[in-house]
């Protein structure tokens, strides 16, 4: 059954490629609620579900436009309603693999619109080769003098998770759990932790060898004077060091501000979400 369903999630999303090992990991899906629908001994569709996210919607080309992703839909969204849940996201979740829905195909959106989904926004993947990356090229503000930038030891993480629940608050549970490096910024004197993000040697999903930067955040005293940007800065020259071909970034929003550091959108994301109470009316 993985393998069926594996084999039509890359069918399906031939620009988001991923190792068997990837989809596993980040899906889960011995573990996920899935409904399928065969055509004979052939998976022609399924859907995957974790919590209140529909994670993967996919059918096989030959059988689209037939009913199948619909009926499916209409199955996943009844699961998730009589689980309590107030609304239904598209990716984005406890286990995803996919953030949003991919923009590439431009039959999905739509897809989704006229069944009651709406997105806030655009989430962006980006990339950043580092084999003529050169961090005194990039244009980043001047930082105050009494900031420094090391990574995290095991007696950092209680002053980390502090620094993190004065950022963002909703990140707590990642750095709990996270055995990746930390880069963080330190303000001298105080020896105050002001910045931080993670850095992860192996953290691409579509891009073979890529390394990944993520939760990237500075407490609120300490913002608008060029911390984030440097750390992020300093952190894609170390994954340099480390003989990284290239830094993959996911679930982005400030797509102007990665720009400015050298990152190239590669795709897009559309977040969308439905609230259950408008489910009798679709």
């Amino acid at each position: 059954m993985i393998d069926e369903i594996y084999n039509l999630y890359l069918e399906c999303f031939p620009n988001y490629r991923c190792s068997r090992m990837c989809f596993e990991e980040f899906l889960k899906p011995e573990q996920a609620v899935l409904f399928t629908q065969y055509m004979g001994d052939r998976l022609a569709a399924f859907v995957m579900i974790w919590g209140n996210s529909i994670a993967l919607l996919c059918v096989d080309l030959p059988y689209r436009n037939m009913g199948f992703g619909s009926r499916l839909l209409r199955k996943a969204e009844e699961h998730i309603i009589n689980a309590g849940a107030d609304k239904i996201i598209l990716g984005h979740g406890s286990h995803y693999l996919l953030q949003g829905v991919p923009t590439t195909d431009k039959q999905t959106v739509p897809f989704f619109e006229k069944r009651g989904y709406t997105a806030e926004w655009t989430s962006a993947n980006m990339i950043l080769p580092l084999e003529s990356y050169n961090i005194n090229s990039i244009n980043i503000p001047a930082l105050p003098p009494n900031i420094s930038f090391r990574f995290a030891v095991d007696v950092d993480k209680e002053a980390l998770l502090l620094a993190v629940d004065d950022a963002e608050p909703h990140w707590r549970g990642i750095f709990e759990a996270c055995s990746d490096p930390v880069i963080l910024a330190i303000e001298s004197g105080t020896n105050r932790i002001v910045g931080f993000a993670i850095m992860s040697k192996d953290g691409g999903r579509f891009l073979d060898g890529a390394g990944c930067i993520g939760c990237v955040g500075v407490v609120q005293s300490a913002r608008a004077k060029g911390i984030g940007r440097r750390v992020v800065a300093e952190g894609i020259e170390w994954l340099k060091i480390q003989g990284i071909p290239c830094v993959e970034l996911r679930y982005v929003e400030l797509v102007d501000w990665y720009k400015a550091l050298g990152f190239q959108v590669i795709g897009w994301q559309w977040m969308g979400e439905k609230a259950t109470q408008t489910l009798g009316t679709t």
